[in-house]
């Protein structure tokens, strides 16, 4: 989805590096989180929706253990995939899938101790 919806992270580096420059369509910008472990990010879609793919454009600051999880209160959050010796690049996740009205990345460790940094986190809808 490329249109702007809330954005929340575990904190931001700066005000300027904050959740909603993850998910603002332009790989110009980022979302950096303060230092150390563990740390997420996540959005809200508006409603529930079907969802099947997630891509994250990583900074040199990535994680390189972190799980993607969906969730419908923000709550309770399920596993829908697992990365345990990441790379940092861009990572194209598909699964199964599953109704969601939250998606959140959850960084475990990061690969530095920078904490972590998203260019870009896009969510996709599954297509009927």
């Amino acid at each position: 989805m490329r249109m702007k919806k809330p954005a929340y992270s575990s904190g931001n580096y700066s005000e300027g590096l904050n959740a909603g420059k993850a998910f603002d369509g332009l790989k110009s910008t980022r979302w950096a989180s303060k230092y150390g472990d563990p740390q997420w990010i996540y959005v809200e879609l508006g409603s529930v929706q079907s969802i099947d793919r997630v891509r994250l454009f990583w900074e040199k600051a990535y994680a390189w253990k972190y799980k993607t999880q969906v969730s419908n209160d923000a709550v309770s959050w399920t596993d829908v995939f697992a990365e345990a010796n990441g790379d940092g690049g861009v990572d194209d996740i598909i699964f199964a899938p599953i109704a969601a009205r939250y998606v959140r990345m959850y960084g475990i460790e990061g690969a530095t101790q920078r904490g972590c940094s998203i260019r870009e986190f896009e969510v996709y809808r599954k297509i009927q």
